[in-house]
């Protein structure tokens, strides 16, 4: 058996894959026993064959990337969902403070690892959407006014890198779209990203520490961490 990974405390561990190339009918038949009775049904309503595909592979990455780190095996891992339908590691587990949270999108998953509170986000930026409808209905007012004086042929780059962002913030929070989108917004410059926050979340901005990446050319992934210990993040 392979040495169990550390993960201390300010640390967060990010692992990635690529859906589409995993198509070894072994390997996904392998992959599906790991899930249990509510997984394998949460799969199964998804319209789409490549949905139910990156559905599979992102449960086994959770699965997998969670016994690097604890001497379980993938198929024997329980999770628990909070009020708002987010899973976390059931705590008959015994494993403390170690938190998990998945993203996928066409082309990506991810699934990062702390001792506290974190999100992440992943988007594939080739999609087709109407960026300029999500921006004037989800985006604070602040976060439309400065992606609109933006160049055009920099507003869609801008528009997923917002996007990303408060979605990962959301997701740390734990309580999804009960979060108005409105209610906290932020500020980017090429030195840092500002985050503001409506004092009716309850929450201080200053705790959250905030990363952006690029892992594809299409890809944009983003994370939202606050450790209770008030150490500076290490990705």
């Amino acid at each position: 058996m392979a040495e169990l990974l550390a993960l201390a405390p300010g640390e967060v561990h990010v692992w990635m894959t690529s859906p589409e190339p995993l198509q070894d009918p072994a390997q996904l038949a392998g992959y599906a026993a790991w899930m249990n009775p509510e997984e394998a049904a949460r799969q199964a309503r998804f319209l789409f064959e490549r949905h139910r595909h990156q559905f599979l592979v992102a449960r086994a990455l959770v699965r997998s990337t969670l016994s690097r780190y604890a001497a379980i095996d993938p198929r024997d891992w329980r999770f628990v969902n909070n009020q708002w339908g987010r899973p976390d590691i059931d705590p008959t587990h015994g494993l403390g403070d170690l938190r998990f949270n998945l993203s996928h999108t066409d082309g990506l998953i991810a699934v990062a690892l702390a001792r506290g509170e974190l999100g992440v986000d992943v988007e594939d930026t080739w999609r087709r959407s109407h960026t300029d409808q999500i921006a004037e209905h989800f985006f604070a007012p602040s976060e439309v006014a400065a992606l609109r004086a933006l160049a055009p042929d920099q507003q869609h780059g801008r528009f997923f890198t917002l996007w990303t962002l408060k979605e990962a913030y959301i997701k740390a929070r734990g309580m999804g779209l009960a979060i108005s989108l409105h209610a906290f917004a932020y500020a980017l410059d090429d030195a840092a990203i500002g985050l503001t926050i409506d004092p009716s979340l309850g929450d201080d901005a200053s705790g959250w520490q905030l990363f952006l990446h690029a892992p594809t050319e299409r890809h944009k992934l983003a994370l939202a961490v606050r450790d209770p210990r008030g150490t500076p993040a290490q990705l």
